[in-house]
């Protein structure tokens, strides 16, 4: 992947960027279901992954050298399937069968039922210990390839959570790059207002 970014870059994730939220917006709508707000606030982060950062062959998931991606806020699976279809894992006519019954595209992301999905979540916290256990295997393989993983801000109220943090700084896990989408909501309203998890910033330099 490119070492820094130019305007050529910047340009072509932006049109990514564009592409992947009017996809989820209407894989959504024909779904008639779905989380609209956690998908798209997650847009950004996930585009520079799959388009800039993250090292992966569409035409052969199971790569070796692959770096990892785990959704660990499950119910945003419309970006990770926008960002998979745009990337070529499968044909973009199969985002039209979002939630359906028997569909490779649950409302949370399966990797039995789709290649590109590196493990299946939605059980919220769950998603960094995951993480961590695959940081751990990498290590022990000698690989060079990278593991990232996505957190909702409402999802880190779990303690779970921050033991797995405690774990990957124990373990010097370098590999490991975690990523929190701080759109301060929750499916039960403000992130402030149910469970005030500020100075978010902080504990995680903590």
């Amino acid at each position: 992947m490119h070492a820094t970014l130019n305007s050529r870059d910047i340009g072509y994730l932006k049109e990514r960027a564009r592409e992947m939220r009017i996809n989820i917006l209407t894989m959504l709508e024909k779904s008639g279901s779905g989380h609209t707000g956690g998908s798209l606030s997650a847009v950004d982060i996930v585009t520079a992954l799959y388009f800039y950062k993250m090292k992966h062959r569409p035409d052969d998931p199971n790569w070796s050298g692959r770096d990892r991606f785990v959704l660990s806020k499950g119910h945003a699976a419309p970006v990770l399937y926008a960002a998979l279809a745009i990337a070529g894992y499968f044909d973009k006519s199969l985002l039209d069968s979002l939630r359906r019954v028997g569909c490779p595209l649950q409302g949370h992301p399966s990797s039995k039922l789709l290649d590109g999905v590196e493990i299946s979540t939605g059980s919220l916290g769950q998603g960094l210990s995951i993480a961590n256990g695959i940081a751990l295997g990498l290590r022990l393989d000698k690989s060079p390839s990278r593991v990232y993983c996505l957190l909702g801000d409402g999802e880190i109220q779990e303690g779970q959570v921050w033991e797995a943090a405690m774990s990957a700084s124990h373990y010097r896990l370098d590999n490991l790059c975690a990523f929190v989408d701080l759109n301060g909501l929750q499916i039960d309203g403000k992130c402030c207002d149910v469970m005030n998890i500020e100075p978010v910033n902080d504990k995680w330099k903590a």
